[in-house]
């Protein structure tokens, strides 16, 4: 009987196998409209297939991408450099670095290849994919993200406080 009693403190629940490298929970797509109201995001673009926002902290500018409709989709029309002016406009704050992250609502073959493209990150730039799970309702990411750049505390800042996502693999 202590067995058993003891059993329900330490039991363990059988591991998930992902068919991606990691995930964070987040709530229904739709949702993240009002996550960047909230977070003070600034709307530089809107149209059938794409909304873009940007926002300063601590002298990053974090430039958050949704991709609605991927059929005409083109990651080089969404590049910090593109909304360059647009953001100047908006965010006169300086900045040295940029945290660009693209979420696609749908999850099929040509999201799942962009996703899972390489992509150069360094001190001052960094760029990551994910891709929405509308049945478990979390954002999934193909690529490793890179830990070890002071930058990473900031792209923590745009996935919880932006995104509102909750990390569970961790």
């Amino acid at each position: 009987m202590v067995k058993k009693f003891f059993e329900i403190f330490f039991k363990k629940e059988p591991k998930e196998i992902l068919d991606c490298l990691g995930y964070y929970e987040v709530k229904p797509y739709h949702y993240f409209e009002s996550n960047m109201t909230y977070a003070k995001d600034i709307n530089i673009l809107r149209t059938k297939t794409a909304r873009v926002y940007t926002r300063w902290y601590r002298g990053t500018i974090f430039l958050l991408t949704f991709v609605d409709d991927e059929t005409e989709f083109d990651k080089g029309n969404y590049t910090f450099e593109v909304f360059k002016d647009k953001i100047e406009k908006v965010i006169q704050e300086p900045h040295s670095s940029i945290v660009q992250l693209t979420i696609f609502k749908n999850e099929n073959e040509k999201t799942l290849t962009i996703a899972k493209e390489p992509v150069v990150n360094t001190k001052t730039e960094f760029y990551h994919t994910f891709v929405y799970d509308d049945e478990k309702k979390r954002i999934k990411y193909y690529r490793p993200i890179p830990t070890f750049y002071k930058l990473y505390h900031n792209y923590l800042e745009a996935i919880y406080y932006d995104l509102a996502a909750i990390d569970k693999t961790r």
